[in-house]
């Protein structure tokens, strides 16, 4: 597939879908420590793409403030915007979340 405003490849390894994206209260998130993970492949993977995204990090916080930009003006009446999670309702339902 191709990159696009909601698509965004990291390199072979993976791919960020920001118009899946959702909020996470703080209390439901923790920082990875690669020093504790056992499968040297696994942790060279995970260092590459760490390093790759936090590379491209810039352009990943201007894609996800447009495209969730877009979708608050457009709702769902753009292609990109029905492809897009109800990012108002899950803000909601966060909010309410404990």
């Amino acid at each position: 597939m191709r990159e696009g405003l909601d698509f965004i490849k990291i390199k072979d390894y993976a791919v960020i879908n920001l118009n899946n994206m959702f909020p996470v209260p703080a209390s439901e998130y923790r920082y990875v420590d690669f020093n504790r993970e056992k499968n040297p492949k696994y942790k060279s993977l995970l260092l590459a793409e760490y390093r790759y995204i936090k590379s491209i990090q810039e352009r990943i916080r201007k894609n996800a403030q447009t495209l969730y930009n877009h979708k608050l003006k457009h709702g769902d009446a753009t292609p990109l915007a029905k492809r897009c999670n109800d990012f108002t309702a899950l803000e909601a339902a966060s909010r309410k979340w404990r």
